[in-house]
């Protein structure tokens, strides 16, 4: 009975609510328990159940605790004792999980829809978590603007960033030429920030305090609001949220974005406007608000909130990333020098050209590698039923089923020798063998997961892997990094995300770049 007292205490203490909405609110729990308790009958109940409640108890909260605490351990229990595929009592209900190799089968089947669970997972229905929803379902407008629009121009862009990396890590990094510490995943989302801006925005805002401050708040905001929501049964959540301080920070969020994009956004559209009427070209600008407005093509939609959209995936993300792989290189310095001579090889015969990204293979294994050992979460590939499917082995997976494709094959032996292991050279070697196109940062199988896989990949993960590029090769030419003494960073989950320390401190100082970039 837990649950239901503090259902009934988090209630009877919101503001606002009439005795009558408590009434209600029970009823519609009663409800859900039923369904709890009563699930329907199909073919993913085959499936065992890992993390079930008991048979004698009608609430799943420890349940819950549980897999938001643990859901790696949870998951790769279930694998080794339930088999390949099983039910999972997750936080926001019971999913499926698969083995890696389901994702083949899975990655471009249309009626399996990552966008649908997107929104559901993160509540996009929900004011404050607007973004969520004009990025997550089947947004036209949006992929347009990234597959053609952003994917094209990253050539264009590299120069951009590039200077963008030199003012932020002088900002965030100093020029300090004797050894200090700074808090290494707050700093990476700071520098993160800032070069996603320049492309996202231009020169208007990338750099505006405002800007960088309000986003960075949303993006974490929006996990811990979007968790607070969990906490409550998907009937009452649309009536919840409206009380949860969460929530309201969120809507707080979203709101002050919008007033900082909106006056740009009009400007340019009057500038284009007056331009056109003098006869002459509209002005065009490289970067993202630019790209939306093209590919709406008359169409309605928000640009703030896509702003919002855009800068929430890249921030939260990159700023993991970079914080991961610079922990990761912290104990290897013979592979440090050769990604510092890397850089300085193919920077001094081709400057931030087209092919130079593509010429840094050593750092493109290194972030494979990182991405392998800790993907962005313990599962990818997760897909909703848009109606009644039948998985590759046969079993009927109902319309509004969730599922879920483990990224145990990232550490599995018989792929990876030594899976426990961080080998830089690892996919430097596979390229050297033959598997060039597999063995890329930005390329995906099921035993690399970290971008998704097939159809619904990320779209943006080329502008991602150059951006990660260009600022690591700013750090490694200009810092020298090494850990404080006693510290062993240490990821974490929490539910299914899968995150870099977020306490840990890195020791920096200024070094002498052998070249200017």
């Amino acid at each position: 009975m837990g649950l239901l007292h503090a259902f009934y205490e988090r209630l009877s203490s919101s503001e606002g609510l009439s005795a009558m909405a408590i009434m209600s609110a029970a009823a519609l729990l009663g409800s859900y328990v039923y369904l709890l308790a009563c699930p329907a009958h199909n073919d993913i109940y085959k499936y065992p159940l890992v993390n079930g409640r008991k048979p004698w108890s009608l609430f799943v909260s420890k349940q819950k605790a549980r897999f938001v605490a643990d859901a790696r351990g949870i998951i790769e229990e279930g694998l080794k004792t339930a088999g390949k595929a099983f039910r999972l009592q997750t936080d926001d209900g019971i999913q499926v999980v698969l083995a890696g190799e389901y994702a083949e089968g899975l990655k471009s089947n249309p009626d399996l829809n990552f966008g649908k669970i997107s929104a559901e997972d993160f509540h996009a229905h929900i004011p404050g978590f607007e973004p969520f929803r004009q990025g997550s379902l089947n947004d036209e407008i949006f992929h347009d603007a990234v597959r053609e629009n952003l994917t094209h121009a990253l050539s264009g862009l590299n120069l951009p960033l590039s200077h963008e990396a030199s003012v932020a890590l002088e900002h965030h990094w100093t020029d300090n030429s004797e050894w200090h510490q700074v808090q290494l995943k707050n700093s990476m989302l700071n520098i993160i920030s800032q070069l996603s801006s320049r492309v996202f925005l231009g020169e208007e805002l990338c750099r505006n305090p405002d800007w960088l401050r309000v986003t960075m708040s949303y993006t974490v905001d929006a996990i811990t609001a979007g968790q607070d929501l969990r906490v409550w049964p998907m009937a009452l959540r649309s009536l919840v949220h409206w009380f949860i301080p969460s929530c309201r920070k969120l809507r707080e969020d979203l709101a002050e974005c919008q007033k900082l994009v909106n006056p740009v956004i009009q400007k340019r559209r009057e500038e284009k406007k007056n331009r056109v009427l003098q006869g002459l070209e509209p002005k065009k600008y490289l970067d993202a608000m630019e790209w939306m407005e093209q590919a709406a093509k008359g169409r309605s939609y928000d640009p703030s909130i896509s702003q919002v959209m855009m800068a929430m995936a890249a921030n939260f993300s990159g700023s993991d990333a970079l914080t991961q792989v610079l922990f990761d290189l912290c104990d290897q310095p013979k592979l440090v020098q050769d990604m510092r001579e890397e850089i300085i090889s193919v920077m001094t015969e081709n400057q931030w050209n087209k092919s130079t990204i593509y010429k840094l293979r050593l750092m493109d294994s290194v972030l494979k590698e990182s991405q392998r050992i800790k993907p962005a979460a313990v599962a990818l590939v997760r897909r909703y039923a848009l109606k009644d499917t039948v998985l590759p082995d046969g079993v009927l997976m109902p319309k509004g089923s969730k599922l879920m494709v483990s990224a145990s094959s990232s550490w599995d032996e018989s792929i990876y020798p030594e899976p426990e292991r961080f080998d830089g050279y690892r996919f430097l070697r596979m390229r050297e063998k033959g598997d060039e196109a597999g063995a890329q940062f930005v390329s995906t199988s099921y035993s690399a997961l970290g971008f998704g896989h097939g159809k619904q990949a990320c779209p943006g993960r080329f502008f991602a892997a150059n951006e990660l590029k260009i600022a690591l090769s700013h750090i490694l030419l200009k810092y020298d990094f090494k850990l404080p003494a006693d510290t062993a960073p240490k990821s974490s989950t929490f539910g299914l995300f899968y995150q870099a320390d977020e306490k840990a401190g890195l020791m920096i100082k200024r070094r002498e770049a052998e070249i200017e970039l």
